[in-house]
Parts: structure tokens; C-alpha cells; sequence
């Protein structure tokens, strides 16, 4: 870096963060889906004071909390007026804010900068930490209602335009290192793509595939100016920078939050897999066949309920996954939307901002659809898991209750030939008395028999009849008792 091009002048700093504060915000399998009973609009008031307090700013912000439509000014106001805070800080920066609701999300802006003074406004790249105090802006710890920020820093260079955008890379760079207090060798993201927007250069920092662990400075914006048509520009649109900028992040996020689901959604495919392989070896290739012993019928069933349990957190993956992919979709809508109107309003197109819309947000759905052409077949794989164990639980099940029946029904087999032989000793017993009856005893062979049988056996043949009877009367109530 020359000593020619080791100063800037008039920088200006913008700074735009996204929250949701309504709606379902989804999370991974380890934790809950995230409450949004906090963020509220004394949330917004807040924050900007942790922002504004390090420029020793007071400001006391009317921040409405009623919802007058979808998209509104968070300051109390003039009806149908653009409602902006001014604000004077240290070191001879100006500035303003103004929060947002936009749908879901509460949209926080908030501009700085060294006024445009002749002669007075260079700023050497060593003083740009006084726009960083304290580290304020450093982006927020992530979270499942956080979609993150972006910082465009925009500065005019006494020097001509360079052909080659490239030349300028490593100022770009070195603008950050000094926000950031990084003289002490820790890395910025790479550079992520450079652009000509309204004449100025842009370098953009930080893939948006890459999250805070990654890129723990977030969205990073150098803008170089030349003159000052591109100021001009910009402020003939700048209202809906933000509005586009939410829709970039909301389309981040959800990819970011997308690789969390598939991860998680692997994860489990990977456990299954040696699940099942111990399940197909220890009971779809055993050779005996005689039923399952107690021990591993009570396995079965805990398989069966773990199975139903991976079942649905691996649909929830897959659900969270298609709610990620139909998220991007709608919000490069409204991406393209907002970018359109921008156009319109500058009069002049866009490229690099539409890159995005181009490339990242049609790449990120695809690859989400990739993702769920690879695990659908996992679902029907546990699917067809849960049926097999389930058919095997109620196969040893059926066959052991009709062991069951077939002792019982011995049993009662047994229970009602003990009945009989008991009633026959009965009868016997009952009709012995007439053994000693005058009549003599005779059987048909003998030469004596008598005209009428015995008393005895007549009593005996008698009773047996009844008794038969009455066994098969018995018999038969029982066997249509149990068809009914």
C-alpha cells in the first residue's frame, strides 16, 4: 500500500442487522425452537444503546409497540414521513438510525460518518478503530432467530480509478484489519467477490455459506469512491437497501441452518445403518425357528420404540430441510423484487448485487434438493425397518398365545374328562344302594334272566344317559359362547 493511498476521505459507515421477533423459528434435534417473547421493541432500543453507548450517544428513542402493517417505522412519528434519529458523536461523527419491522424481522440501520469537509475530511486508515470503539459492531453470537449482519464501510480515495478492480484488494482489506483492531495477525474472511456498483468499486468479505465460527465478522462491504456520482446514486435508493439486504440474510441463514439439519439427518442415517445391520444378523439370518425367548422379544420391542423415536426427529430433519429450501425460494422473490426497485429508483442496474440473486440462491436450493434426494430413501428404509421388527413381534406374539390357548385348551380338556369320570363315580355311588335290592341280579346269557332289568342298571343306564346329555347340552352352550 502506497503512501499516496494510505489515507481515505469522508468515510461512512453502515451497519445493518436482522433479528426475527415473530413467526416459528426452527432449530436442530438439540435444542427447542426458539421463543421470540424477547425481542421486542425495548429489544431494539437496546441495542441500539449497546452500539451507540462506546461513541458516548445517549439518545432516548419512542419506539412504537403497536403493529400498524406488515412493513412500518419502529420510531414514533409523522404519519406518512420517514421517521429517523438524529445524532451527533465524538471525534466530530455524525449519524443516524432507523429501525424497521419488515414482515418477520425487525431490520435495525444505522449510519456514521465523518461529514465532507474540503481539506478536513482524510482520515488515516490507523484512525478507523474510533469507528469500532470497543468493538461494538462485532457481530452477535448466533442464534436460531438471529440472521446476522452486514457492515458496508464506503470511503473516497484521492487517486484515479484503477483498471484492474484487483489493485485495490489489499486496501480494502487493510480498512477492515484497522476496524477490527486485527494488527495482531488474525485472519479476515477471504475476499468473496469484487464489483462495480454505480462506478465505485464494492469488495465484498465472507461466503455466505460461511457462518460465525467460520467468519466471525460476518458480512463485510469495502465500497471505494471516485467521485461522487455513486453517492448520489446510492441515495436515490438507499431505502431499500435494507429490505435487500434482510432477504441476503434470510437466504444465508437458511441455507446455514439447511447443512445443521443435514448433518443432524446423517448422523442418524449413519447410527441406523449399524443399527439394522445388527438387527438383520441377530434375527433375519438366524437359522432356528423355534419362537423368540422372552429376552429377545423385550429387545424387539425397545428396537421398535427407538426406531419410531429416529423416525420422526429423521422426518423432522427432512421437514426442517424442505422448510429451508422453500424459505430461500420465496425470499430470492423478494430478493429480485427489491433489486428491481433499486434499479429502477438508481436508474441503472445492479450486476453484482444480482450475482447473488444468479448464482448463490438458485446453487443453495439445489443443493438442498440434492440433499433430499439422498435421505428420502432412508425414510422408507426405517419405514420398512419398523414394519419388519413389527411383524416379528406379532408373529412370535401370535404364535406364542396360541401355545397358550393349545395348553389351556388341554387342560380343559383334561379339567372336563376328570368332570365326567368324577359324575360317573358319582352315579355309581348314588345308584349302589340297589345292589341289595330283593330282585336277584341277572345278565342276559343266564338261564334265569328276569323280565326286568336289575334296579341297579337301570338306575346306572339311566343316569349315564343324563349324564351324556346334559355333557353335550354343556359342550355346546361353551363352543357358541366362544364363536359369539
Amino acid at each position: 500500500m502506497s503512501e499516496k493511498t494510505a489515507s481515505i476521505y469522508a468515510p461512512s459507515l453502515y451497519w445493518f442487522a436482522y433479528h426475527y421477533h415473530r413467526g416459528l423459528v426452527t432449530s436442530n434435534e438439540d435444542a427447542p425452537a426458539e421463543k421470540l417473547d424477547h425481542i421486542t421493541p425495548q429489544w431494539v432500543q437496546a441495542k441500539y444503546s449497546s452500539i451507540l453507548k462506546p461513541f458516548e450517544v445517549d439518545l432516548e428513542l419512542e419506539v412504537r409497540s403497536d403493529e400498524p402493517s406488515q412493513n412500518f417505522d419502529l420510531l414514533v412519528g409523522v404519519e406518512d414521513e420517514r421517521t429517523i434519529e438524529f445524532f451527533t458523536a465524538k471525534q466530530d461523527l455524525e449519524g443516524f438510525i432507523y429501525p424497521q419491522s419488515l414482515h418477520d424481522s425487525y431490520a435495525l440501520n444505522l449510519n456514521i460518518y465523518q461529514p465532507e469537509i474540503p481539506g478536513q475530511d482524510e482520515y488515516k486508515l490507523e484512525d478507523l478503530a474510533q469507528f469500532n470503539p470497543e468493538n461494538c459492531f462485532q457481530p452477535e453470537p448466533e442464534s436460531a432467530a438471529n440472521l446476522g449482519q452486514t457492515l458496508l464501510l464506503s470511503a473516497y480515495l484521492n487517486t484515479n480509478k484503477p483498471e484492474n478492480i484487483r489493485d485495490l484488494e489489499p486496501l480494502a482489506r487493510q480498512v477492515w484489519i484497522k476496524f477490527f483492531h486485527l494488527d495482531n495477525g488474525q485472519p479476515l474472511p477471504p475476499l468473496y467477490r469484487a464489483y462495480n456498483l454505480f462506478g465505485g468499486y464494492l469488495y465484498e468479505y465472507g461466503s455466505p455459506k460461511a457462518n460465525l465460527e467460520e467468519n466471525p465478522y460476518g458480512h463485510l462491504l469495502t465500497w471505494f469512491l471516485f467521485d461522487e456520482q455513486p453517492t448520489l446514486t446510492l441515495q436515490s435508493c438507499y431505502w431499500e437497501l435494507p429490505e435487500l439486504l434482510l432477504y441476503y440474510h434470510k437466504i444465508r441463514k437458511s441455507f446455514q441452518d439447511s447443512r445443521i439439519y443435514y448433518k443432524s439427518a446423517d448422523r442418524i442415517v449413519a447410527s441406523n445403518e449399524i443399527h439394522l445391520n445388527q438387527f438383520h444378523q441377530n434375527y433375519l439370518n438366524r437359522e432356528k425357528t423355534e419362537p423368540l425367548s422372552a429376552t429377545e422379544l423385550a429387545d424387539l420391542k425397545v428396537s421398535l420404540k427407538t426406531l419410531l423415536a429416529t423416525s420422526l426427529n429423521y422426518s423432522q430433519q427432512l421437514r426442517n430441510l424442505e422448510y429451508a429450501r422453500n424459505t430461500i425460494a420465496i425470499n430470492r422473490q423478494n430478493y429480485q423484487t427489491s433489486l428491481e426497485r433499486m434499479e429502477q429508483l438508481a436508474e441503472t442496474p445492479m450486476d453484482g448485487w444480482r450475482l447473488f440473486y444468479d448464482k448463490e440462491a438458485i446453487t443453495f436450493q439445489e443443493q438442498i434438493r440434492a440433499d433430499l434426494n439422498y435421505f428420502n430413501p432412508g425414510s422408507n428404509l426405517l419405514n420398512q425397518a419398523i414394519a419388519t421388527i413389527r411383524g416379528l413381534v406379532e408373529v412370535d406374539q401370535a404364535e406364542r398365545d396360541r401355545h397358550i390357548q393349545e395348553k389351556q385348551q388341554k387342560l380343559q380338556d383334561h379339567i372336563q374328562a376328570v368332570g365326567v369320570g368324577i359324575a360317573g363315580g358319582a352315579i355309581v355311588a348314588s345308584s349302589s344302594g340297589l345292589l341289595f335290592e330283593p330282585q336277584p341280579m341277572t345278565v342276559p346269557w343266564e338261564a334265569e334272566f328276569g323280565r326286568y332289568p336289575h334296579p341297579f342298571l337301570s338306575a346306572i343306564a339311566i343316569s349315564s344317559l343324563v349324564a351324556y346329555f346334559a355333557f353335550k347340552a354343556a359342550k355346546y352352550g361353551i363352543e357358541k359362547g366362544r364363536s359369539r
